[in-house]
This record gives structure tokens, sequence and C-alpha cells, in this order.
């Protein structure tokens, strides 16, 4: 996702975007696999950032917040959404051999909840799927 993306959706939510912000998001896109807090943390103290952990704790959930990262529960690591949908839930394929993790949109627009009036999903959620990619079998 480029620059001017980020900086449009920032201001859709009246938000800004700071170094910090702009910072770990990039550092973040760059890992297709998803990265934990502290690894993230690690990769930025070694290019130069003195970031601490809670302030990185602090912009992942603004970038949850926006929709344009996803947190992997089972695994708590973090990963940049592919797409800036908004209308579906999203679905990731994690592989158990290799951890590549991969978006689908096209699945995830096949899901359907019940009409109910007893549960409200939040929006932005994720459903984890994990198997063995094509390239691990």
């Amino acid at each position: 996702m480029d620059t001017n993306t980020l900086l449009k959706k920032c201001a859709q939510f009246g938000k800004s975007a700071t170094p910090q912000r702009m910072s770990i998001f990039e550092q973040l896109s760059h890992s297709p696999n998803g990265l934990s807090a502290y690894e993230l943390l690690a990769q930025l103290r070694s290019n130069g950032h003195g970031f601490n952990i809670s302030t990185v704790y602090r912009v992942l959930d603004f970038w949850i917040e926006l929709g344009l990262v996803h947190k992997i529960e089972s695994n708590n690591t973090y990963l940049v959404c592919n797409d800036t949908h908004t209308d579906h839930f999203h679905v990731l394929f994690h592989c158990t051999e290799c951890n590549k993790v991969e978006e689908s949109c096209h699945n995830s627009k096949q899901i359907l909840l019940p009409d109910t009036n007893k549960f409200s999903p939040k929006k932005g959620q994720v459903i984890e799927l994990k198997g063995v990619c094509n390239h691990c079998q």
C-alpha cells in the first residue's frame, strides 16, 4: 500500500499519519508472513528507530482500527491487509509448514452469517484457516 493511500485512510478517520505510525506500517508491510510485536520492534531498532514495545502495540492497534492490519490470534502476529474491503470477513490461509499467510477476498465474500438480532459481529473480523500450502505439499 502506498503512502498516499495510507494518508487518505488516516484522513478519512480524522487521524494523523505520524512518522511512528508510518515507520511501523512500512516495516510490517515487508513481512509476507506477519510479525509479532517483538519481532517488529527488533527490526525497527535494527533500522535505527528508538521505539519501545508499548508504542509498537499502540500503533498496531491504530492500524487494526483503521482496517489496514490484521492480528493473527493463533500465533499473536500482525499482517498488513492486502485489500481495503470492508463489506466482508477477512479469510486468512495460514500454512503450518512455512508460516506463509495469504488473504483471500474471493473466499471471504462467500461466507454468510445468519441474520439474527442476538449477535452482531465486529467489523474487520479475521477467520484463520490452518493447513499446508501448495508449495509445502
